[in-house]
């Protein structure tokens, strides 16, 4: 798949690290002027940096995506300096409250909420807003394998993780009239530092994906080749679906063990 995106302008939320930086690499090679979003200033510059330094074109807009009022202005402004908003990647959420759901509070529950899905639905709809208006564009959705599955002490980020899917479903059915298509890309297990952190250690990283079909985790170079094709003409008939990317990991049922 090879996305074809010269001319175009993209948003990526959370492009400060991980998928979201990949994602701005990738849409930039394919010829996206790319605004990177992320709550760390310094990290979103060094991802505007990098895809200067490598000859394409970006801009750094840093800021709080759970904050509707940031978002609005990240979409208007984007709007006003270069006339058009092709792409939006809301990708920015990691989880927050973990634990059994009888040890979530309140607030732990509305932080994950706030983060994971609010902002993605605000992220959805100031990009509709203007995507609509101006006849098309694709709007691109992380959502998380923990949408598909439990993972115990992740109950929170799971289930605003999985309202994201119902989202995009309703974005693309009641906007599809527009040209604007929505959807989401699914990844499982992606290298990130976030990740490495949690395996912990190169033996338990090595068991972990000794169980995934094709034999490894995900880079997140993988989930910006899907997020780049799902942005670029080559899907034009693909809106209000999921694209896993894990390896085939969701794919394999989890049998009991025999001993």
């Amino acid at each position: 798949m090879t996305a074809q995106l010269t001319g175009r302008v993209a948003v990526v939320t959370g492009g400060g690290s991980g998928i979201g930086r990949a994602t701005a690499l990738r849409l930039a090679v394919d010829g996206s002027f790319v605004v990177v979003n992320d709550l760390d200033t310094e990290r979103a510059q060094e991802t505007t940096e990098l895809i200067t330094r490598d000859g394409g074109k970006a801009e750094t807009c840093a800021g709080d995506v759970t904050d509707s009022t940031l978002v609005d202005t990240l979409v208007d402004q984007t709007m006003a300096q270069h006339g058009r908003l092709d792409v939006f990647h809301s990708n920015a959420g990691t989880g927050l409250a973990h634990g059994e759901l009888t040890s979530i509070t309140n607030q732990g529950w509305r932080a994950e909420v706030e983060l994971n899905l609010n902002s993605m639905f605000y992220c959805v709809r100031a990009a509709l807003r203007v995507m609509s208006a101006a006849g098309g564009g694709s709007i691109i959705c992380t959502s998380s394998a923990a949408a598909l599955g439990a993972v115990p002490g992740t109950g929170p980020y799971g289930a605003a993780k999985a309202a994201i899917l119902q989202l995009v479903r309703s974005a693309a059915v009641e906007y599809g009239g527009t040209g604007v298509r929505v959807n989401a890309v699914i990844p499982g297990a992606v290298k990130t530092p976030a990740f490495q952190h949690y395996i912990g250690s190169d033996e338990r990283l090595a068991a972990y994906e000794r169980q995934i079909p094709l034999g490894r985790a995900c880079v997140p170079e993988d989930i910006a080749a899907a997020v780049a094709w799902l942005a670029s003409d080559e899907s034009a008939c693909v809106t209000g679906t999921t694209l896993v990317v894990d390896g085939g990991l969701t794919a394999k049922r989890a049998e009991p063990v025999i001993e």
